[in-house]
């Protein structure tokens, strides 16, 4: 049951953002407590959360996990803040935090939110929320009651654009 569980909590990464042999790593998961039914339904509680699988690494200080019917629906990780990072096949880290990541399984989307900030290759990302669908690889973001998105994209350097 706990490795189906976590499995979707690699999700929260993205394709778009994974190493494509990530999900042939094995999947390490190391907490201080969990609490939940034994039953196929209802919310699972991790506590203190260290999630490693290939180049993926989520730290949260609780991930609630809720099911229905032995499904994974929904997957959230709190933190102050909680963070993730994985590399993508070209060897790009990509790393997000946020005091929550939100990530629903029927939907497919990610959602980011409380002083986001994402750091891919030398580009950056800053807001107060960030909303990345799965299903067709489209982010939107916004800064948040009347704030503002930060987004820093470096030029290609002169050696890699000759």
């Amino acid at each position: 049951m706990l490795s189906l569980v976590l499995l979707s909590c690699l999700l929260v990464a993205g394709n778009a953002f994974a190493r494509s042999t990530d999900r042939d790593q094995p999947l390490e998961v190391y907490g201080s407590g969990l609490d939940g039914p034994i039953s196929q339904n209802g919310d699972t509680l991790l506590t203190d959360v260290v999630i490693t699988q290939g180049s993926l690494r989520i730290e949260a200080r609780r991930a609630t996990v809720s099911r229905d019917d032995g499904e994974v629906t929904r997957v959230v990780l709190e933190g102050a803040p909680a963070s993730l990072q994985q590399e993508n096949d070209d060897g790009v880290l990509m790393k997000a935090q946020a005091g929550r990541i939100h990530y629903d399984t029927t939907s497919e989307t990610v959602v980011l939110s409380g002083a986001v900030r994402i750091d891919q290759g030398r580009d950056t990302f800053r807001g107060e929320r960030v909303r990345y669908d799965t299903r067709n690889g489209r982010i939107t973001g916004d800064g948040g009651d009347g704030g503002r998105i930060h987004l820093t994209i470096q030029p290609k350097s002169r050696a890699a654009a000759d």
